[in-house]
């Protein structure tokens, strides 16, 4: 009568990285705070990302393959430029064709387009959009426009 749920059925329950490779994709989360001046503590955050990854893994067994890719690409964006700021300002800013589109053709877009643009959207919703002067926050933009409450967004007035 009861039946356990597969997750996937192609490969085992495993939905770790290497260790290298957790290393890798914590400090790549990290400096998108630092690149654009989030302020905010990521440590919190370490369990959270570790959780999605897994969550991909276990969702799409090959983003395992993704997340082992993006340190390969970021250890050679590091070595090109000496300097590991650099190779991450790179990975966020190069402009390729689009790095949303699909399908990515080259490493760096794929980097960009299923793990970089993830990140970035993964940090904003755990607490980043505070920086931006997001009030009323539960995770993502939310809460009722309630009179007499601050309003769940920016709006025009006082910011500049």
């Amino acid at each position: 009568m009861y039946q356990a749920r597969v997750n996937n059925v192609v490969t085992s329950d495993e939905s770790t990285v290497p260790a290298a490779v957790d290393e890798a994709m914590w400090k790549l989360f990290v400096a998108i705070g630092d690149f654009w001046e989030l302020g905010d503590d990521p440590k919190p955050y370490r369990l959270r990302l570790r959780a999605f990854m897994s969550n991909r893994i276990r969702f799409s067994p090959i983003y395992r393959d993704f997340y082992i890719l993006a340190r390969t690409v970021i250890d050679g964006l590091i070595a090109h430029t000496g300097d590991k700021a650099k190779a991450y300002e790179l990975l966020f800013t190069q402009k390729s064709r689009v790095a949303t589109t699909t399908p990515p053709q080259t490493q760096l877009e794929f980097v960009q387009q299923y793990v970089a643009n993830e990140f970035i959207g993964l940090r904003l919703s755990l607490g980043s959009f505070r920086v931006f002067g997001a009030i009323n926050y539960c995770g993502y933009f939310g809460g009722a426009n309630i009179e007499g409450q601050p309003v769940p967004y920016r709006t025009p007035v006082g910011n500049k």
